[in-house]
């Protein structure tokens, strides 16, 4: 898809986890972008159905009110501590409009605690960060890779997306837009 770069990236805080920093995940993102990033803490947090028989937010209508939120040649990527899904899948990470505008990351289950493992916020922030960049890599325009060490290959459990790393693999990287091109970390 072609279009004309987006001049920054907003980051919507809502309902963020206590024990994160908002500003220090994204002086991490920004760390790792050429784009840059601008928190923005003010956005209203929407009134989001849940999926029927679960705790969780529906994933695809919070990726739909962030949508609604972008401004012209701006991306927007909500960071929430809220518990997403999908209702073909008992959780996400995050969600991505494929070559569009918005994303959403959900750190519920990127904590260490979820699973019973004891605190660890800099692993947290970690993954954070990589499953954002995952993100942005589809509103890049990628799709999944198939390489084990590329961070667009798909992950559906916290240990297959600490075991597939921080970068993108050499086609991944060479296939990102320029403003999404991560800066200071070359591809593998």
């Amino acid at each position: 898809m072609s279009r004309e770069a987006p001049g920054r990236l907003r980051l919507v805080v809502l309902a963020f986890p206590a024990q994160v920093e908002a500003d220090a995940l994204a002086q991490r993102l920004s760390r790792r972008l050429a784009l840059p990033c601008q928190l923005d803490r003010r956005a209203a947090p929407p009134e989001l159905a849940t999926l029927p028989g679960r705790p969780q937010w529906d994933a695809r209508a919070l990726l739909d009110w962030l949508a609604a939120q972008a401004g012209e040649r701006e991306l927007v990527l909500g960071l929430t501590g809220w518990d997403i899904g999908l209702p073909i899948f008992s959780h996400v990470f995050g969600l991505a409009q494929d070559g569009g505008q918005a994303a959403v990351v959900s750190l519920a289950r990127l904590d260490p605690a979820f699973d019973g493992l004891p605190p660890d916020v800099e692993r947290w922030l970690g993954r954070t960060v990589g499953v954002a960049l995952h993100e942005l890599g589809h509103l890049g325009g990628l799709r999944h890779c198939l390489q084990p060490e590329c961070l667009m290959r798909f992950a559906g459990t916290v240990e297959k997306a600490d075991a597939r790393g921080q970068a993108f693999c050499p086609t991944c990287h060479d296939a990102l837009p320029h403003w999404l091109r991560p800066v200071g970390l070359a591809a593998l």
